[in-house]
């Protein structure tokens, strides 16, 4: 019998799907005490998002309460998954991003402007002041300036800790907590008439959202469905700063990307997103009794998807240990071999339908950090693959042009 990789898998972190693959594009294995199969590749994507496999019950809830909530979209099936991500749908549209994209770009430009005289700043932290900066005002959300540096951070601190054993995980749980609170007063004071929020907001599209009968959803539900928009891009802060390290560490993209040339932009933001580690596995379980790639799955069996194994893969990606936002300017690259994450299908699926924001967050980011001339002094830019999530060990220090 195949023993339980559970434990290697927090011990391993991103490298773990590739270590129990050995190269193969589906192996048996146990995970969370049962049985399971891992895959990898796009033949392993498309197989994971058919719709003979199921959500409900696949993250371990330790994890699921704490990084999504109760009730996320993340866990439903069928019309209540179908329903539910129409309200996420909805709130991001190609408008409302772009939209997103230009209150970003001021935040930065603030931001950066407000660096002068320093001595240094962490390029991590201030990327999550920004985006929570950014993001709260366009989801609908009323907060004053002294309340706002305060929500980042918990926000945060949920990303920070939801997957660490240990005292970070216990920070997590209760700014979870803390946010959750704070999520359900906004549903309950917008339900009462006491805020209004526009129409077509986060905040206003979880207040009003209902279930499959027609029914309001639970004040906790609803918030939920709150903070699952605003979260993720608060997340995004993990991808900016690898970008502004990769920035420095290839000064031809940089000068490329400052002078204009858009085409890099976007690939130097796919790049990151491909390269540098976010999400390292996902999983599902199946419907019934099954075959997936050749492999016997029972009903309630594990599918794992490695994630980060399949945007590695040597079989896709050429020298896929190298950096080079080059290998998005040679032509259409297969959605199913590019899953930072997720993949499937947007609107009928599970591919995460804030993949469009994430992108142009790292895009905005990339763009006003290539044009700040601060310089990188010598720091640790290495980061501890085994840490989910993880991020450059000093933050990624900067020291900003004129100090």
């Amino acid at each position: 019998m195949d023993r339980d990789r559970t434990l290697d898998l927090v011990r391993t972190g991103y490298p773990w799907g590739e270590r129990v693959r050995g190269g193969a594009s589906v192996v048996r294995t146990r995970l969370l005490g049962r049985r399971a199969v891992v895959v990898a590749g796009p033949e392993g994507v498309r197989r994971f998002y058919d719709p003979r496999l199921r959500r409900r019950g696949a993250f371990p809830l330790p994890i699921k309460l704490v990084l999504f909530g109760p009730g996320t979209v993340h866990g439903l099936d069928d019309a209540e998954h179908h329903l539910r991500k129409s309200l996420f749908l909805g709130v991001i549209t190609p408008e409302t991003v772009a939209a997103l994209g230009t209150r970003a770009e001021q935040v930065w430009e603030s931001t950066i402007r407000d660096w002068a005289g320093r001595d240094r700043v962490v390029l991590f932290d201030e990327a999550v002041q920004v985006l929570a900066r950014s993001v709260l005002p366009w989801a609908g959300v009323p907060v004053e300036p002294d309340e706002l540096p305060l929500r980042a951070r918990q926000l945060a601190t949920v990303l920070q800790g939801f997957a660490a054993p240990g005292p970070d995980y216990v920070r997590a749980v209760a700014a979870r907590l803390q946010v959750g609170r704070w999520a359900k007063r906004l549903v309950r004071r917008t339900r009462a008439g006491e805020i209004d929020p526009p129409a077509g907001t986060a905040l206003r599209a979880a207040a009003e959202a209902r279930d499959t009968r027609g029914r309001l959803l639970p004040l906790r539900v609803a918030a939920t469905s709150l903070l699952n928009v605003v979260r993720p891009t608060v997340a995004v802060a993990w991808f900016v700063a690898f970008a502004g390290a990769a920035l420095h560490e290839h000064p031809q993209w940089r000068e490329r990307i400052a002078g204009g040339d858009e085409a890099a932009v976007e690939a130097f933001a796919h790049e990151v997103r491909r390269f540098y580690p976010f999400v390292p596995v996902l999983a599902a379980r199946a419907r019934s009794t099954q075959d997936v790639l050749g492999q016997r799955v029972r009903r309630g069996g594990l599918v794992v998807l490695d994630v980060h194994g399949t945007d590695h893969d040597p079989a896709h990606w050429t020298d896929p240990g190298t950096f080079d936002p080059g290998r998005f300017l040679q032509g259409p690259v297969d959605p199913d071999t590019l899953v930072p994450q997720g993949g499937g299908d947007v609107r009928t699926g599970h591919r995460c339908p804030g993949e469009g924001v994430t992108l142009t967050m790292i895009a905005v980011a990339v763009r006003a950090l290539a044009h700040h001339a601060g310089a990188l002094p010598p720091q640790d830019l290495g980061y501890d693959v085994s840490r989910i999530p993880t991020h450059p060990r000093s933050g990624v220090v900067l020291t900003p042009s004129g100090s």
